[in-house]
């Protein structure tokens, strides 16, 4: 989470991961009465009576933890300075299908390029690169930072032969 808490995003993506809940929530309870063949099947019988606040309370409590754990802020040391590897990096990028949407003077975003992949991440697959130090910093989705930091590794070790 880094030392710059942002409120505003943390519950932004707490109320686009409930939305996101109660839609699947929804989808599995549709999917089961269609498969059930009986008829007048009722969406009740799949839940003890009275356990409506506690599926209401296991959805609030998952979409404010999961913003904690699925956004990360991730440390790729470089042996060089982020100029000499720009190139590098920007490559990694592009092989994963994120394209450049912001630069700043001491950040760069990128995004992915797929729109259905982007609804799918509810439009939360920003990835940050902040270059004022070494290391660099990638924050975004977590699952993306770290692949996307290891390739970056990779990419700039001095100890393999470039093409």
């Amino acid at each position: 989470m880094g030392t710059n808490f942002d409120f505003k995003k943390y519950f932004t993506r707490v109320a686009k991961y409930f939305v996101y809940l109660i839609i699947v929530f929804t989808l599995v309870i549709a999917i089961f009465s269609l498969t059930s063949g009986q008829q007048g099947f009722k969406y009740t019988n799949l839940f003890q009576p009275g356990t409506g606040w506690q599926i209401a309370l296991f959805l609030v409590v998952m979409s404010l933890i999961y913003p904690l754990f699925g956004f990360a802020v991730k440390k790729v040391y470089l042996n060089k300075s982020y100029e000499q590897d720009k190139e590098k990096i920007k490559d990694v990028f592009e092989r994963n299908r994120f394209k450049l949407v912001c630069e700043g003077k001491e950040f760069v975003q990128y995004r992915h390029s797929s729109p259905f992949l982007r609804f799918m991440r509810m439009f939360e697959d920003t990835i940050t690169v902040n270059f004022s130090d070494n290391p660099i910093k990638l924050e975004g989705l977590r699952k993306d930072v770290y692949r996307i930091s290891r390739m970056i590794e990779y990419a700039v070790r001095d100890d393999r032969n470039d093409e």
